[in-house]
Protein backbone atom coordinates (compact mmCIF):
# COMPACT_ATOMS: atom_id res chain seq x y z
CA UNK A 1 0.00 0.00 0.00
CA UNK A 2 1.29 3.45 -0.90
CA UNK A 3 2.05 5.56 2.18
CA UNK A 4 1.20 9.20 1.61
CA UNK A 5 3.12 11.84 3.59
CA UNK A 6 1.30 13.41 6.54
CA UNK A 7 2.13 16.90 5.23
CA UNK A 8 0.05 16.28 2.12
CA UNK A 9 -2.90 14.82 4.06
CA UNK A 10 -2.79 17.72 6.54
CA UNK A 11 -3.15 20.19 3.66
CA UNK A 12 -6.12 18.21 2.29
CA UNK A 13 -8.06 17.94 5.55
CA UNK A 14 -9.82 21.37 5.16
CA UNK A 15 -11.02 20.32 1.69
CA UNK A 16 -12.04 16.90 3.02
CA UNK A 17 -14.12 18.52 5.78
CA UNK A 18 -15.94 20.65 3.21
CA UNK A 19 -16.53 17.68 0.92
CA UNK A 20 -14.61 19.42 -1.88
CA UNK A 21 -12.58 16.36 -2.87
CA UNK A 22 -13.14 13.61 -5.41
CA UNK A 23 -14.16 10.08 -4.42
CA UNK A 24 -10.60 8.86 -5.06
CA UNK A 25 -9.08 11.62 -2.93
CA UNK A 26 -11.60 11.01 -0.15
CA UNK A 27 -10.60 7.36 -0.10
CA UNK A 28 -6.90 8.30 0.11
CA UNK A 29 -7.52 10.63 3.08
CA UNK A 30 -9.75 8.15 4.95
CA UNK A 31 -7.30 5.27 4.54
CA UNK A 32 -4.53 7.47 5.89
CA UNK A 33 -6.64 8.62 8.85
CA UNK A 34 -7.34 5.02 9.91
CA UNK A 35 -3.62 4.46 10.49
CA UNK A 36 -2.45 7.89 11.62
CA UNK A 37 -3.35 9.21 15.06
CA UNK A 38 -1.78 12.64 14.46
CA UNK A 39 -3.79 13.37 11.31
CA UNK A 40 -6.95 11.99 12.94
CA UNK A 41 -6.45 14.37 15.87
CA UNK A 42 -5.93 17.23 13.42
CA UNK A 43 -9.20 16.33 11.68
CA UNK A 44 -11.05 16.57 15.00
CA UNK A 45 -9.37 19.90 15.80
CA UNK A 46 -10.22 21.41 12.42
CA UNK A 47 -13.79 20.13 12.62
CA UNK A 48 -14.28 21.66 16.07
CA UNK A 49 -12.92 24.98 14.87
CA UNK A 50 -15.25 24.86 11.84
CA UNK A 51 -12.45 25.63 9.41
CA UNK A 52 -14.20 26.40 6.14
CA UNK A 53 -12.39 26.43 2.83
CA UNK A 54 -15.19 28.61 1.46
CA UNK A 55 -13.60 31.48 3.41
CA UNK A 56 -10.68 31.44 1.01
CA UNK A 57 -12.62 31.14 -2.24
CA UNK A 58 -13.69 34.79 -2.28
CA UNK A 59 -10.04 35.81 -2.46
CA UNK A 60 -9.01 33.33 -5.16
CA UNK A 61 -7.11 35.36 -7.79
CA UNK A 62 -7.49 35.14 -11.52
CA UNK A 63 -4.71 33.28 -13.34
CA UNK A 64 -2.94 36.43 -14.47
CA UNK A 65 -2.56 37.72 -10.90
CA UNK A 66 -1.91 34.43 -9.11
CA UNK A 67 1.85 34.81 -8.85
CA UNK A 68 1.69 38.23 -7.18
CA UNK A 69 -0.94 37.17 -4.67
CA UNK A 70 0.69 33.90 -3.63
CA UNK A 71 2.72 35.61 -0.92
CA UNK A 72 -0.39 37.15 0.62
CA UNK A 73 -2.46 33.96 0.37
CA UNK A 74 -0.18 31.51 2.16
CA UNK A 75 -3.03 29.22 3.16
CA UNK A 76 -4.50 29.09 -0.32
CA UNK A 77 -1.03 28.39 -1.70
CA UNK A 78 -0.73 25.28 0.47
CA UNK A 79 -4.17 24.08 -0.56
CA UNK A 80 -3.50 24.72 -4.26
CA UNK A 81 -0.27 22.72 -4.18
CA UNK A 82 -1.97 19.90 -2.31
CA UNK A 83 -4.79 19.81 -4.86
CA UNK A 84 -2.25 19.79 -7.67
CA UNK A 85 -0.51 16.79 -6.12
CA UNK A 86 -3.73 14.84 -5.67
CA UNK A 87 -4.93 15.61 -9.19
CA UNK A 88 -1.58 14.40 -10.49
CA UNK A 89 -1.89 11.20 -8.49
CA UNK A 90 -5.41 10.58 -9.75
CA UNK A 91 -4.58 10.87 -13.45
CA UNK A 92 -1.06 9.50 -13.29
CA UNK A 93 0.65 12.07 -15.46
CA UNK A 94 3.55 13.22 -13.31
CA UNK A 95 7.02 11.78 -13.74
CA UNK A 96 7.42 10.86 -10.09
CA UNK A 97 4.88 8.49 -8.55
CA UNK A 98 4.27 8.36 -4.85
CA UNK A 99 5.65 5.13 -3.47
CA UNK A 100 8.75 5.32 -5.67
CA UNK A 101 11.96 6.87 -4.44
CA UNK A 102 12.57 10.35 -5.94
CA UNK A 103 15.84 10.98 -7.74
CA UNK A 104 16.90 13.86 -5.49
CA UNK A 105 18.83 15.40 -8.38
CA UNK A 106 21.44 17.85 -7.17
CA UNK A 107 23.08 20.53 -9.28
CA UNK A 108 26.72 21.32 -8.60
CA UNK A 109 28.49 24.51 -9.59
CA UNK A 110 30.55 22.52 -12.09
CA UNK A 111 27.39 21.05 -13.67
CA UNK A 112 25.85 24.50 -14.05
CA UNK A 113 28.96 25.96 -15.68
CA UNK A 114 29.28 22.98 -18.05
CA UNK A 115 25.59 23.24 -18.99
CA UNK A 116 26.01 26.87 -20.04
CA UNK A 117 29.15 25.98 -22.00
CA UNK A 118 27.29 23.29 -23.95
CA UNK A 119 24.85 26.00 -25.04
CA UNK A 120 27.66 28.28 -26.19
CA UNK A 121 27.66 30.58 -23.15
CA UNK A 122 31.02 30.57 -21.40
CA UNK A 123 31.03 31.62 -17.76
CA UNK A 124 34.29 33.04 -16.42
CA UNK A 125 34.51 33.23 -12.64
CA UNK A 126 35.40 36.65 -11.25
CA UNK A 127 35.47 36.61 -7.47
CA UNK A 128 36.81 40.18 -7.39
CA UNK A 129 33.29 41.37 -8.22
CA UNK A 130 31.73 39.74 -5.17
CA UNK A 131 29.40 42.07 -3.26
CA UNK A 132 28.63 41.51 0.43
CA UNK A 133 24.96 42.48 0.03
CA UNK A 134 24.36 39.36 -2.07
CA UNK A 135 25.26 36.91 0.70
CA UNK A 136 22.19 34.89 1.75
CA UNK A 137 22.25 33.47 5.29
CA UNK A 138 25.94 32.71 4.99
CA UNK A 139 25.70 31.33 1.45
CA UNK A 140 27.95 33.27 -0.90
CA UNK A 141 27.36 33.21 -4.66
CA UNK A 142 29.94 32.31 -7.25
CA UNK A 143 30.32 35.35 -9.53
CA UNK A 144 30.71 34.99 -13.29
CA UNK A 145 31.15 37.14 -16.36
CA UNK A 146 28.73 35.95 -19.05
CA UNK A 147 30.74 35.39 -22.22
CA UNK A 148 30.59 38.56 -24.31
CA UNK A 149 27.43 39.78 -22.58
CA UNK A 150 27.34 42.74 -20.24
CA UNK A 151 26.43 42.09 -16.65
CA UNK A 152 27.15 39.41 -14.06
CA UNK A 153 25.70 36.02 -13.22
CA UNK A 154 25.50 35.07 -9.53
CA UNK A 155 25.17 31.35 -8.82
CA UNK A 156 24.07 30.08 -5.40
CA UNK A 157 24.18 26.33 -4.72
CA UNK A 158 22.15 24.99 -1.77
CA UNK A 159 21.79 21.51 -0.29
CA UNK A 160 18.29 21.14 -1.76
CA UNK A 161 15.48 23.25 -3.21
CA UNK A 162 13.92 23.09 0.26
CA UNK A 163 16.91 24.93 1.73
CA UNK A 164 16.85 27.34 -1.22
CA UNK A 165 13.20 28.19 -0.58
CA UNK A 166 13.72 28.65 3.17
CA UNK A 167 16.76 30.90 2.83
CA UNK A 168 15.28 33.09 0.10
CA UNK A 169 12.03 33.50 2.03
CA UNK A 170 13.88 34.46 5.21
CA UNK A 171 16.26 36.86 3.50
CA UNK A 172 13.54 38.43 1.33
CA UNK A 173 16.35 39.51 -0.99
CA UNK A 174 14.74 38.31 -4.22
CA UNK A 175 11.07 38.39 -3.21
CA UNK A 176 10.54 42.03 -4.13
CA UNK A 177 8.90 43.73 -7.08
CA UNK A 178 10.07 43.38 -10.66
CA UNK A 179 13.57 44.75 -11.10
CA UNK A 180 15.37 45.73 -14.28
CA UNK A 181 18.73 45.20 -12.60
CA UNK A 182 18.27 41.84 -10.86
CA UNK A 183 16.69 38.81 -12.51
CA UNK A 184 16.50 35.68 -10.25
CA UNK A 185 15.83 32.19 -11.60
CA UNK A 186 15.32 29.01 -9.59
CA UNK A 187 17.02 25.82 -10.80
CA UNK A 188 16.38 22.83 -8.52
CA UNK A 189 18.72 23.36 -5.55
CA UNK A 190 20.36 26.42 -7.12
CA UNK A 191 19.51 30.08 -7.57
CA UNK A 192 20.89 32.04 -10.52
CA UNK A 193 20.67 35.83 -10.55
CA UNK A 194 21.48 37.89 -13.61
CA UNK A 195 22.64 41.36 -12.52
CA UNK A 196 22.76 43.84 -15.39
CA UNK A 197 25.73 46.18 -15.64
CA UNK A 198 23.49 49.18 -15.08
CA UNK A 199 19.88 50.26 -15.20
CA UNK A 200 18.98 50.75 -18.88
CA UNK A 201 18.60 54.33 -20.03
CA UNK A 202 18.27 53.74 -23.77
CA UNK A 203 16.22 51.44 -25.98
CA UNK A 204 19.39 49.67 -27.10
CA UNK A 205 20.46 48.94 -23.51
CA UNK A 206 16.99 47.66 -22.70
CA UNK A 207 17.06 45.37 -25.74
CA UNK A 208 20.49 44.00 -24.79
CA UNK A 209 19.39 43.24 -21.21
CA UNK A 210 16.21 41.59 -22.49
CA UNK A 211 18.11 39.34 -24.89
CA UNK A 212 20.53 38.25 -22.16
CA UNK A 213 17.66 37.49 -19.80
CA UNK A 214 15.92 35.35 -22.42
CA UNK A 215 19.15 33.47 -23.15
CA UNK A 216 19.81 32.68 -19.47
CA UNK A 217 16.16 31.88 -18.78
CA UNK A 218 15.97 29.38 -21.65
CA UNK A 219 19.09 27.53 -20.50
CA UNK A 220 17.84 27.39 -16.91
CA UNK A 221 14.37 26.18 -17.93
CA UNK A 222 15.34 23.59 -20.55
CA UNK A 223 18.59 22.17 -19.24
CA UNK A 224 18.85 22.88 -15.49
CA UNK A 225 15.17 22.43 -14.59
CA UNK A 226 14.44 19.72 -17.18
CA UNK A 227 11.55 21.87 -18.36
CA UNK A 228 8.77 20.56 -20.58
CA UNK A 229 6.33 22.17 -23.00
CA UNK A 230 2.74 20.98 -23.58
CA UNK A 231 0.72 22.34 -26.52
CA UNK A 232 -3.07 22.15 -26.88
CA UNK A 233 -4.96 22.89 -30.09
CA UNK A 234 -8.54 23.05 -31.29
CA UNK A 235 -10.84 24.94 -33.63
CA UNK A 236 -14.43 26.01 -34.21
CA UNK A 237 -16.19 27.39 -37.26
CA UNK A 238 -14.47 30.78 -37.19
CA UNK A 239 -11.56 30.35 -34.80
CA UNK A 240 -8.42 28.34 -34.10
CA UNK A 241 -7.07 28.11 -30.56
CA UNK A 242 -3.64 27.25 -29.15
CA UNK A 243 -2.70 26.95 -25.49
CA UNK A 244 0.97 26.48 -24.58
CA UNK A 245 2.14 25.44 -21.12
CA UNK A 246 5.79 25.53 -20.04
CA UNK A 247 6.41 23.76 -16.76
CA UNK A 248 8.74 21.82 -14.51
CA UNK A 249 8.21 19.69 -11.42
CA UNK A 250 10.74 18.47 -8.86
CA UNK A 251 10.43 16.14 -5.90
CA UNK A 252 12.74 15.86 -2.93
CA UNK A 253 12.83 13.37 -0.08
CA UNK A 254 14.80 14.65 2.89
CA UNK A 255 16.76 12.63 5.42
CA UNK A 256 13.60 12.15 7.53
CA UNK A 257 11.65 10.74 4.60
CA UNK A 258 9.53 13.86 4.24
CA UNK A 259 8.42 14.50 0.67
CA UNK A 260 8.75 18.03 -0.81
CA UNK A 261 7.41 19.37 -4.09
CA UNK A 262 8.63 22.25 -6.26
CA UNK A 263 7.05 23.40 -9.52
CA UNK A 264 6.48 26.28 -11.89
CA UNK A 265 4.16 26.67 -14.86
CA UNK A 266 3.53 29.41 -17.39
CA UNK A 267 0.63 29.40 -19.85
CA UNK A 268 0.07 31.32 -23.10
CA UNK A 269 -3.34 31.35 -24.83
CA UNK A 270 -3.58 32.34 -28.50
CA UNK A 271 -6.53 32.58 -30.91
CA UNK A 272 -6.64 33.08 -34.67
CA UNK A 273 -9.59 34.21 -36.76
CA UNK A 274 -9.93 31.81 -39.72
CA UNK A 275 -12.00 34.02 -42.05
CA UNK A 276 -10.79 36.75 -44.41
CA UNK A 277 -12.85 39.67 -43.02
CA UNK A 278 -10.28 40.33 -40.27
CA UNK A 279 -10.83 44.10 -40.18
CA UNK A 280 -14.53 43.64 -39.46
CA UNK A 281 -13.88 41.84 -36.17
CA UNK A 282 -14.44 44.20 -33.27
CA UNK A 283 -13.08 43.88 -29.73
CA UNK A 284 -12.92 40.27 -28.53
CA UNK A 285 -14.13 38.93 -25.21
CA UNK A 286 -12.11 35.82 -24.39
CA UNK A 287 -12.26 33.26 -21.59
CA UNK A 288 -10.39 30.02 -21.00
CA UNK A 289 -10.91 27.23 -18.49
CA UNK A 290 -8.50 24.49 -17.44
CA UNK A 291 -8.61 21.83 -14.74
CA UNK A 292 -6.62 24.14 -12.46
CA UNK A 293 -8.28 27.51 -13.12
CA UNK A 294 -8.80 29.93 -15.96
CA UNK A 295 -8.61 33.51 -17.12
CA UNK A 296 -10.46 36.20 -19.04
CA UNK A 297 -9.60 39.02 -21.41
CA UNK A 298 -11.78 41.78 -22.84
CA UNK A 299 -11.19 44.42 -25.48
CA UNK A 300 -8.55 42.45 -27.39
CA UNK A 301 -7.95 43.23 -31.06
CA UNK A 302 -6.70 41.12 -33.94
CA UNK A 303 -3.39 41.84 -35.59
CA UNK A 304 -3.13 41.99 -39.38
CA UNK A 305 -2.68 38.21 -39.54
CA UNK A 306 -5.85 37.57 -37.53
CA UNK A 307 -4.13 36.62 -34.28
CA UNK A 308 -4.90 37.78 -30.76
CA UNK A 309 -2.45 36.95 -27.98
CA UNK A 310 -4.01 37.02 -24.54
CA UNK A 311 -0.80 37.38 -22.53
CA UNK A 312 1.07 34.98 -20.28
CA UNK A 313 0.26 33.92 -16.75
CA UNK A 314 2.45 31.90 -14.43
CA UNK A 315 3.05 30.73 -10.91
CA UNK A 316 3.87 27.75 -8.74
CA UNK A 317 0.33 26.71 -7.88
CA UNK A 318 -1.86 23.99 -9.36
CA UNK A 319 -1.23 23.22 -13.01
CA UNK A 320 -3.25 21.72 -15.82
CA UNK A 321 -2.56 18.08 -16.68
CA UNK A 322 -1.90 16.93 -20.23
CA UNK A 323 -4.73 14.42 -20.66
CA UNK A 324 -7.45 16.96 -19.80
CA UNK A 325 -9.11 19.27 -22.33
CA UNK A 326 -9.11 23.07 -22.24
CA UNK A 327 -12.07 25.25 -23.20
CA UNK A 328 -11.91 28.60 -24.99
CA UNK A 329 -14.97 30.86 -25.23
CA UNK A 330 -14.77 33.72 -27.74
CA UNK A 331 -17.34 36.52 -28.14
CA UNK A 332 -17.18 39.07 -30.95
CA UNK A 333 -19.62 41.17 -32.99
CA UNK A 334 -22.57 39.72 -31.08
CA UNK A 335 -21.45 36.14 -31.80
CA UNK A 336 -20.10 33.40 -29.56
CA UNK A 337 -18.13 30.19 -30.16
CA UNK A 338 -16.53 27.57 -27.92
CA UNK A 339 -13.35 25.67 -28.76
CA UNK A 340 -12.26 22.40 -27.14
CA UNK A 341 -8.48 22.14 -27.15
CA UNK A 342 -6.68 18.81 -26.83
CA UNK A 343 -3.07 17.96 -26.08
CA UNK A 344 -0.89 17.46 -29.14
CA UNK A 345 1.23 14.32 -29.18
Amino acid sequence: MIKYPCEMIEDLIPLYIEGDVSVATKEIVEKHLKNCKNCSALLVEYSNDELKVIDFKEDLPHANTFKKLMKKLKIWGLIAVAVAIVVAIAIGTIGYKLGEKPKNDILTLKTIVKTFEKQGVFLKENSSQYLDEYELSGVKPAVFAIGDKKGTLLVYVFKSFVERKDIIEKSNKFNGLFSLQEYPLNAKNALLVYVSAQNPTTEEEMKSIGETRVLISDIVFKYLNDGKVAIYKGESTNWEGTFTVKYYEHWWEDEKGKLHYDSYNESSPLVKYKMTDITSVGPISFEYKTSSGGGTSTGSRLDKEGYSRMGNSGGNGAMHRENEDITFTIKWNGKKENIILKAQK
